[in-house]
C-alpha cells in the first residue's frame, strides 16, 4: 500500500476540509475519501495525479512519503482550472511566529510581514497571527495547549471589547509577550497572566492586545 491515504488525511486537516468537501473537489464521494484514509482502497492513478496537481505536491512524494505538516504547508498550491472547486474555502495568509522565535518575539512586533506565512480557511475582519505553542510562553495555569498546538489570535478592536470577558488573549509588544485571561469590570478591561501580572487594556495601546481565535492540533 502507498502513503496516499495517510497524506490525504493530513492534507484535509491542514487545509481545514471535511471528507465531503475534499471529495467534491475531485468528484469523489465521502465514502471514497474514507476508504482511502482507512487504507481499505487505493485511488486510481488519475485521481492521484489530480490531487498532486491541485495541491502542488510532487506525485512521488504523495505516493511514497509520509508527508509532515511543515512539508504540506511549504508546498505552493496550484489550482488547475479544469478541476472543480466546489467546497473550497478561501485561505487566509497569516503570519506564523514559530517556537524557535519565541524568545525574540518582541523584535517582530513591528514587522509581522517578515514572519513566514501559514494558510488557513479562517474568516476575520481583523488581523490574525498564528503562534506555535512552546513551554517558554508564559500562560495562565488553566490554559491548555501542547507542543502540537498552533494558536490563532485575532487583533482586538472596539467592536469586540464586550466579548473579551473570561476569554484567553495575547499581550504582544516589543517589551512583553504572554498569554493571559481577560476580565471585564464595568468599563475596565485587563489581561492577567496570574495574580501578580496584569495589564489594563487602553484604547491607546489596544494594538498590543489579541483575543484567542482558535487552536489547531497538528497530526
Amino acid at each position: 500500500m502507498s502513503n496516499v491515504g495517510n497524506n490525504i488525511k493530513k492534507l484535509r486537516k491542514v487545509k481545514g476540509m471535511s471528507q465531503q468537501a475534499f471529495g467534491d473537489i475531485f468528484n469523489l464521494t465521502r465514502g471514497n475519501i474514507s476508504s482511502y484514509e482507512e487504507m481499505r482502497a487505493e485511488p486510481k492513478i488519475e485521481i492521484v495525479l489530480k490531487i498532486a496537481n491541485y495541491f502542488g505536491i510532487p506525485v512521488q512524494h504523495l505516493i511514497e512519503k509520509n508527508l509532515s505538516v511543515n512539508e504540506i504547508l511549504n508546498f505552493n498550491d496550484y489550482f488547475d482550472p479544469n478541476v472543480s472547486l466546489i467546497g473550497r474555502k478561501r485561505l487566509l495568509q497569516i503570519p506564523l511566529l514559530e517556537r524557535d522565535c519565541i524568545f525574540e518575539a518582541g523584535s517582530y512586533f513591528s514587522k509581522l510581514e517578515e514572519l513566514p506565512i501559514i494558510e488557513f480557511p479562517l474568516q476575520s475582519r481583523n488581523r490574525l497571527i498564528a503562534i506555535e505553542y512552546a513551554d517558554a510562553i508564559p500562560v495562565p495555569s488553566d490554559f491548555l495547549a501542547g507542543p502540537q498546538s498552533i494558536l490563532f489570535f485575532e487583533e482586538v478592536d472596539v467592536q469586540s471589547l464586550h466579548t473579551l470577558d473570561k476569554a484567553f488573549g495575547l499581550y504582544f509588544s516589543e517589551e512583553e509577550f504572554f498569554i493571559g485571561k481577560y476580565s471585564l469590570q464595568e468599563k475596565e478591561i485587563s489581561l492577567a497572566l496570574n495574580a501578580w501580572k496584569k495589564i489594563d487594556l487602553t484604547m491607546g495601546e489596544k494594538a498590543y492586545f489579541w483575543k484567542l481565535y482558535g487552536r489547531f492540533e497538528r497530526i
